[in-house]
């Protein structure tokens, strides 16, 4: 039976859906689909083992802040910033390319990830208080973007939009968004899910972004009155879907595990007790990465003692247990996005210092986790 925490209303708006039993959906038009397709260097990012977090320095290798941009056009060097950074993702390239949102710059910004951080490329157009990013798998120049009450698909080779849904103005309908933010796409068969954020719920869409009639709203545990703001969404291969939410400051926040259908599975938060949930002491958390295994790692926004906070399950006897470790870094004031590349060098985006910082693991514990390919 489904929980009334999460219960699904979903709603089909007069006149928005046609009949389309009888005819061909449509498909997104792609630029130069087969150069793309031989291109491709990873149609996946899904973490198959995260590494614990304990692996990792606690100071960061590469911090990317001072910005200096020289255009390939005119050759001119201008010196920038980034205000606010948001959502970051890494490309599925051989290069593994930084993708950030420069949210009140409104432009996305590319970095490389490999060497000194260099500012590699500057987009800009209609992108308005860019939230949250995420690669399109199988394109390796595609990603969607969240921002300004819509989401979109966007070419970074041509530097234009392929598709858009939602428009400047907030709504609830099924393509009406309020402030949406974390996304993630689903690579075994392409549906996006998407945080939409002040509507307080979690949308489904197809590659095409057709509504494909699955969202689930989010409310306290048990307080179904309360609602709670979704933030940054993650999946694994193994038919789990993490969300990190908060109500603040009523609520410091959680980390709620469903399927992908939307039934609730779990809840992490400071007061939650009843089977099945476990207690962890979350502040506002934002950004998050899941692996196969179930284990999923978090960086909390407004909590300076545990700035990251991961969920391990740990073999004890003949069974398993779960462990919460909290980790601290100085460095990090206001951090709120999470990607990783494949050597598991850890990225994370920092909103009060605009800043990115790259970790490395200690090198005695860089064993033999890898991302699935």
């Amino acid at each position: 039976m489904e929980s009334n925490l999460t219960k699904r209303r979903p709603s089909i708006v007069p006149g928005y859906l046609p009949d389309l039993s009888n005819i061909q959906a449509p498909s997104v038009k792609t630029v130069k689909d087969e150069e793309d397709r031989s291109k491709e260097y990873s149609s996946s990012t899904l973490i198959e083992s995260l590494p614990s977090i304990t692996n990792y320095e606690t100071k960061p290798y590469l911090t990317i802040r001072k910005l200096q941009y020289e255009n390939p056009q005119t050759g001119q060097t201008t010196h920038t910033s980034m205000a606010h950074t948001y959502g970051i993702c890494v490309l599925n390239t051989e290069a593994e390319e930084i993708i950030a949102c420069d949210h009140y710059n409104n432009r996305l910004l590319m970095f490389n990830s490999n060497d000194n951080g260099k500012l590699l490329q500057i987009f800009r157009g209609d992108l308005a208080t860019p939230e949250c990013v995420t690669p399109r798998p199988n394109y390796r120049q595609q990603i969607y973007v969240t921002k300004a009450h819509s989401i979109s698909l966007y070419d970074l080779e041509k530097k234009t939009f392929i598709q858009k849904l939602g428009i400047e103005e907030s709504g609830h309908a099924n393509n009406r968004f309020n402030s949406p933010t974390g996304i993630v796409v689903d690579p075994d068969n392409g549906e996006i899910y998407m945080c939409d954020t002040w509507n307080h719920r979690i949308c489904v869409f197809s590659p095409d972004f057709r509504y494909v009639n699955r969202r689930w709203y989010l409310t306290r545990w048990e307080q179904t009155q309360h609602k709670v703001k979704p933030n940054f969404i993650a999946i694994n291969g193994k038919n789990q879907c993490v969300v990190t939410c908060d109500d603040a400051p009523n609520y410091r926040g959680a980390v709620y595990v469903f399927d992908k259908m939307g039934y609730i599975q779990k809840i992490y938060d400071h007061e939650s007790r009843k089977y099945p949930n476990s207690e962890a002491k979350l502040h506002v958390p934002h950004g998050i990465l899941l692996d196969d295994q179930g284990n999923w790692l978090t960086v909390c926004y407004s909590d300076p003692e545990s700035r990251l906070v991961e969920r391990r399950e740990k073999s004890h006897g003949n069974g398993e247990h779960e462990l919460i470790t909290y980790w601290c870094c100085k460095e990090l004031k206001g951090p709120s996005a999470l990607a990783m590349k494949r050597d598991h060098t850890l990225i994370v985006g920092d909103r009060d210092e605009n800043s990115i910082y790259l970790f490395k693991q200690n090198a005695a514990e860089h064993g033999n986790h890898h991302l699935h390919i």
